[in-house]
């Protein structure tokens, strides 16, 4: 109950933080098309990195490893292997305050590089992440569709929490690779 209620109080410090941000209208599949540098936020505190693969095989043939930025805890190592001249950002516990709002100096290490576009793969709505892609400033930030999720993405991907997380990922890459 304690978790949750933390939880509960980090969201409602991270509305009240991002409450007068707004999105301009875009055009999503141009800034796609001419996006040249990624945010990937690997699913946070999750082992379940292996059906992300796919999505990491479809930013290498769309972008430059170079300029791709991963961030992950220590479950990255499989997408350290797959993009070795990508840039590499290492949350530590010790940056997610306990009201589950990253530290300013991750911040900071996020925004020393700009995004055109970030992508949080975590299925469930996990503040940590969703508030990094949203303090990315990326121009399109895409993450699952879930409650509270208008805040901090302005691409939301349907997806039935049922699914085979595998399914789901594929059906992410199937729907960015139109672009």
């Amino acid at each position: 109950m304690f978790v949750s209620l933390r939880r509960f109080i980090g969201l409602q410090i991270s509305l009240l933080h991002f409450r007068k941000s707004t999105n301009p209208v875009i055009s999503f599949g141009a800034a796609l098309t001419d996006a040249k540098r990624l945010l990937l936020v690997m699913p946070l505190g999750e082992a379940r990195t292996i059906p992300t693969l796919t999505i990491v095989d479809l930013v290498k043939k769309k972008f430059d490893e170079r300029n791709i930025t991963v961030l992950a805890t220590d479950h990255a190592v499989e997408a350290m292997r797959l993009l070795p001249r990508g840039q590499f950002i290492h949350i530590l516990k010790e940056e997610i305050n306990p009201l589950f709002i990253p530290q300013k100096q991750l911040i900071n290490r996020i925004r020393e590089r700009s995004y055109d576009v970030a992508i949080d793969l975590s299925l469930d709505f996990l503040l940590p992440s969703a508030y990094i892609v949203k303090e990315s400033e990326a121009r399109v930030r895409i993450g699952f569709s879930r409650q509270y999720a208008d805040t901090f993405y302005n691409f939301q991907i349907h997806s039935n929490p049922d699914l085979d997380p595998k399914l789901i990922y594929n059906r992410l890459a199937e729907c960015l690779a139109m672009f």
